[in-house]
């Protein structure tokens, strides 16, 4: 019945993580684990973004994924009810 529908999205939403995962561990998010359990504790003012292109490239590589899964999410579900 609806287990293609499922399937898709349970896919597409894994391949989403993973490549979230990958440029995680390729840009160094995890590399500092003694000091991170200390970021909450310090008082650091506010702060601006990401500076640098690649930087900026980075942030809209991640909206455009989680635009990309929004959208996958509305077309499936749309699919799904309307044509099954």
């Amino acid at each position: 019945m609806y287990y293609p529908f499922f399937l898709t999205y349970i896919l597409t939403g894994l391949f989403i993580g993973g490549t979230v995962f990958y440029w995680a561990l390729k840009s160094g998010q995890f590399s500092d684990q003694q000091r991170a359990r200390f970021l909450a504790l310090e008082d650091i003012g506010p702060q601006a973004g990401p500076t640098s292109m690649r930087g900026r490239y980075q942030l809209y590589f991640i909206f455009s994924l989680a635009l990309a899964a929004i959208l996958a999410s509305i077309a499936l579900l749309g699919y799904a009810l309307f044509f099954s």
